[in-house]
């Protein structure tokens, strides 16, 4: 019985490996994020071209697990806007679409129902998923400026900035 015992648990050894491989491989995933260079460069991008508009704003860049990777309070931004960027990033990361494109659905009365129930989310212009192809890599969240949808531009131009870097 001892030596039968000793067979079944050196036969189930073998197996171990086996069946740990692939499901250890199954049990991690592989995500892409900006490097801070880049990430810093969507920033700035976005303050300048906000400044040149004469918009004093704050940009932020979160990561794809909502933690801020790069952040920039312009000239003259005001103190509510360090807030307001991160929020609208989230916002859009969160939904996995631009933050003006949840203005527009709740203009026809479809508002996301965690929107002023969840910490971070606000219905606002200003959000804006970044992304490297199909797969998202972080948000941009721009506050400050005034009227237009002009933090959305900024953001864009942000995005457009770094695009080529994103591949």
């Amino acid at each position: 019985m001892h030596c039968r015992l000793i067979g079944l648990a050196a036969s189930a050894a073998l197996l171990v490996p086996l069946v740990a491989g692939p499901a250890a491989a199954q049990g991690t995933m592989k995500t892409s994020r900006m490097s801070a260079m880049v990430a810093y460069a969507a920033v700035s991008t976005a303050v300048e071209t906000c400044a040149k508009q004469n918009q004093q704003v704050t940009a932020v860049v979160l990561d794809p697990g909502g933690a801020q990777q790069a952040f920039l309070r312009g000239d003259g931004a005001g103190i509510h806007t360090v807030e307001m960027a991160d929020y609208k990033a989230y916002t859009a990361l969160s939904f996995r679409t631009d933050g003006i494109d949840l203005v527009e659905r709740a203009s026809k009365g479809n508002v996301p129902a965690a929107i002023g129930k969840l910490p971070r989310l606000i219905l606002a212009q200003g959000g804006v998923v970044i992304r490297a192809g199909e797969e998202i890599v972080g948000a941009i969240g721009v506050s400050g400026a005034r009227g237009n949808n002009i933090d959305t531009a900024c953001a864009r131009a942000a995005i457009d900035h770094i695009k080529d870097q994103l591949k």
